[in-house]
């Protein structure tokens, strides 16, 4: 709140505020003006407290023009102002207005911090699922024609991904047969990468878990005589 006279405005605390209030509404006992100031403050208000308070009005009275003097202290009765006040409604309607301003812009702007916020985390979301999908993807797929690879990539069957040593001229086709024509079971579960090596006389697949070129192969070798 603020104290006027004239064109001297200075602004004056909570207590000093309910204290020119109380004088507005008659008040002048003690006891009266120290419940009336305080009577949310939890505890007993010291007297001391009260002439602090009685003494600092004072000095804004002097500070805005007025005297000191205008607030009168009567021996046995109490303290009453030998001036008239009057709250200026005008300012107060605009203060509040202001207030409600300050309030929806505050609103408008946390609400725009959280829809900013949001759209930060969506994105952040967005790229770490693409840096997964990708590699996934590197970790997943064969080893294609690498230049230090022994194997090369040939194809896929029946959910096998094949490769063959890079000298080798054999077709996908004499691969699988070779696959179809195995003896020995091969089972999906140890593995869905096949190397097939050609010897003499000798069918050899190397089943793997993971591509041998991509990291430290974990392979069972298959052996059979044609």
């Amino acid at each position: 709140m603020t104290l006027s006279q004239g064109n001297e405005i200075l602004r004056i605390s909570e207590a000093e505020t309910h204290l020119l209030l109380a004088f507005w509404q008659g008040l002048y006992k003690k006891e009266d003006i120290i419940h009336f100031v305080w009577e949310n403050r939890g505890g007993c208000v010291s007297e001391s407290s009260y002439y602090k308070l009685i003494n600092q009005m004072r000095n804004d009275f002097s500070s805005i023009g007025l005297q000191s003097s205008d607030i009168v202290t009567r021996p046995r009765v109490g303290v009453s102002l030998s001036v008239s006040i009057e709250p200026i409604k005008k300012i107060t309607t605009v203060k509040v207005q202001d207030k409600n301003v300050n309030g929806n812009l505050s609103r408008k702007s946390i609400i725009y911090k959280i829809k900013h916020n949001s759209a930060f985390i969506v994105l952040a979301g967005v790229i770490i699922l693409i840096l997964f999908y990708g590699m996934f993807h590197i970790y997943s797929a064969p080893a294609r024609k690498s230049p230090d690879a022994f194997f090369t990539y040939l194809g896929e069957y029946n959910d096998y991904v094949i490769y063959k040593t890079k000298e080798d001229k054999v077709t996908l086709s004499e691969v699988v047969f070779a696959y179809n024509s195995l003896k020995i079971k091969i089972y999906r579960q140890n593995g869905r990468h096949l190397y097939y090596i050609r010897e003499p006389n000798l069918n050899i697949f190397l089943q793997c878990l993971n591509p041998v070129e991509m990291a430290v192969p974990k392979c069972i070798t298959v052996k059979e005589r044609y």
